[in-house]
């Protein structure tokens, strides 16, 4: 989905992403409330886009709601390294909607 410009007479004059990943500038992960078959407990390791440790990359919303890094879930990897998976510090409900976006 994008969001069409237009000018005072309707013209249009150009569309802008909704998201990060249709601009080509991220990639994302989407998993919405209620597809997971169990709920994610604390300390288990969750599958997201390559980036890069320490590097603010990576992006976690749950339910929309930024997550915050060393709170709610902490980066896997040494600082500098590639990383394709994230730690959770929290239990993550089926009924939660996750969304990881890196940069």
């Amino acid at each position: 989905m994008s969001y069409i410009i237009k000018d005072a007479k309707g013209t249009v004059l150009g569309m802008l992403p909704d998201s990060l990943r249709v601009a080509g500038q991220a990639e994302e992960r989407h998993s919405p409330a209620g597809s997971r078959a169990s709920a994610i407990t604390a300390g288990q390791p969750y599958a997201v886009p390559p980036y890069t440790v320490g590097g603010a990359q990576c992006e976690v919303y749950l339910d929309g709601v930024a997550c915050a890094a060393g709170q709610e879930y902490a980066e896997s990897g040494e600082p500098g390294a590639l990383s394709s998976t994230i730690v959770w510090r929290i239990d993550v409900p089926q009924d939660r909607d996750i969304l990881v976006r890196s940069k």
